[in-house]
C-alpha cells in the first residue's frame, strides 16, 4: 500500500497532460515563433535563442533587439496563443479530472493549476475551472515560469499554503524539478508523454498512472 502524506493542505498541478490530453506540437510551435522572430531580428540573434523553452526564447529575443522587442514580443506570444487554442479546440479535461478536484474539495484540501499555457486556453478547454479549483497561474500571472521555482511560489501564495503541506503534481520533468526546489512532495503522472524513467530520475516522490493514484495518499 502507497504511504499517505500527512497535512495536505493544497495540490498544485500541471494542466495540459495532466488535468486534460496533451495535443500540443512543441516543435511546430517553436519553428512558427522563430519564423517570426526572424522578421525582426538577424539569424545568429535568432539561433542563439532558439535551445530555450519558447517562453523563454521570447523574451530573450525580444530583449536582444531592443527597440523592436515588444513588437515582436506581443505578435509571438498572440501567435503561439492563437495556435494552442487551434490544438485545443473540442478538448475537454480528461473524464475523471473533475471527479478527482471535487474529491480533494471534499477533503478541505484546496486545488490550484500552474501552466505555462495561456488563461485563453484554460477557459476554452476548462470552462467551469472555477468550481473545482481555487487558483490559476498562467504566463499572463507571471514572468518565470515552470522549471523555475517561482511558479509554483506563487500558486502557493495564492493557496495559503507552504511547501511542507502541498504537493506538486505533472506529467513533465519540470513539474518535478519546480516542486522539488521548494522541497515540496512530487508527483510525476504518466499521463502525458512522460515515461516513468525520467520521473525516476526526476526523483519525483510518487508515480502514477494518472492523477486518480493521489487520492490514496492524501
Amino acid at each position: 500500500m502507497t504511504k499517505k502524506v500527512n497535512f495536505v493542505k493544497a495540490v498544485i498541478f500541471d494542466f495540459d497532460g495532466t488535468l486534460t490530453e496533451l495535443t500540443l506540437d512543441f516543435g511546430f510551435l517553436k519553428e512558427e515563433i522563430l519564423k517570426i522572430a526572424l522578421r525582426y531580428a538577424p539569424a545568429d540573434v535568432v539561433r542563439s535563442s532558439e535551445d530555450r523553452f519558447i517562453i523563454e526564447m521570447i523574451y530573450r529575443i525580444a530583449k536582444l533587439i531592443s527597440t523592436k522587442g515588444p513588437e515582436f514580443q506581443k505578435e509571438a506570444l498572440d501567435r503561439l496563443t492563437f495556435l494552442e487554442l487551434e490544438a485545443s479546440k473540442g478538448k475537454d479535461v480528461y473524464s475523471y479530472t473533475r471527479t478527482i478536484l471535487a474529491g480533494l474539495k471534499n477533503k478541505n484540501i484546496k486545488a490550484g493549476i500552474i501552466t505555462r499555457t495561456s488563461r485563453n486556453v484554460l477557459k476554452q478547454v476548462f470552462p467551469d475551472m472555477n468550481k473545482y479549483v481555487h487558483t490559476a497561474v498562467t504566463r499572463e500571472d507571471i514572468r518565470e515560469l515552470k522549471p523555475n521555482p517561482a511558479h509554483v511560489r506563487e500558486a502557493l501564495r495564492l493557496l495559503s499554503a507552504t511547501p511542507e503541506d502541498a504537493m506538486m503534481v505533472g506529467d513533465h520533468p519540470t513539474d518535478i524539478h519546480a516542486g522539488s526546489a521548494l522541497n515540496m512532495k512530487t508527483v510525476g503522472v504518466l499521463s502525458g508523454r512522460t515515461g516513468e524513467r525520467a520521473f525516476q530520475e526526476a526523483n519525483a516522490t510518487f508515480i502514477f498512472k494518472d492523477i486518480r493514484g493521489i487520492m490514496d495518499i492524501v
